[in-house]
């Protein structure tokens, strides 16, 4: 999303890394490693994101403290895959989210969520979720909430712009077990402001 290349090291302003995807790559399960997202663009997903190593942690450069309009944004369009069924998907432990908007707009018959919760004791803190399409479609969801001990501090899930029309129920929070993989649940999750 900003000037950096894939082919830098990532470990500064000046050696940057372009895609979120290739900043993930080289982050190591259990070292608590850091990606850090400009908040000067969005930072546009080619597939799903699927955070399956532990400890890693997104943080978006903007103002702390926001609930929606975070300007450090993962966003995805349309794809072709029927494995992108949201923009992001968690299975790690002890991930951590913090001033991010997460967007989806894929049309893809299987992509009807924008977050796939499914880790263990992962933190989002002033986050938005959004999913800008399949507003009329009754399984879809902003959120699937199958994680174990997961906390969602000052966030915002669904649009503040365009409404669920139409005779149907949406939730913007799905709690169906099993979405995120066989036998994740949602287990003493914790919803503050």
């Amino acid at each position: 999303a900003d000037n950096g290349s894939d082919a830098n090291d990532g470990l500064s302003k000046e050696t940057a890394l372009k895609t979120v995807a290739a900043a993930y790559a080289k982050t190591v399960t259990n070292h608590d490693d850091v990606i850090v997202l400009s908040s000067n663009a969005g930072h546009t997903l080619t597939s799903m994101l699927d955070v399956s190593k532990n400890r890693v942690h997104f943080v978006g450069a903007g103002a702390p403290g926001r609930k929606y309009g975070q300007r450090a944004r993962l966003s995805m369009g349309v794809t072709t895959a029927a494995t992108d069924i949201g923009a992001v998907k968690v299975t790690g432990i002890g991930c951590s989210f913090t001033n991010i908007k997460f967007t989806s707009t894929n049309t893809k018959a299987e992509s009807i969520y924008t977050v796939v919760e499914g880790g263990e004791y992962t933190i989002y803190q002033n986050c938005e979720f959004y999913k800008g399409t399949d507003l009329n479609e009754t399984t879809a969801s902003e959120l699937v909430a199958n994680g174990d001990s997961t906390q969602y501090i000052n966030c915002t899930f669904g649009s503040l712009a365009d409404a669920v029309s139409g005779n149907i129920i949406r939730a913007a929070v799905r709690l169906t077990k099993g979405i995120a993989g066989a036998g994740k649940v949602a287990r003493d999750n914790y919803f503050e402001n």
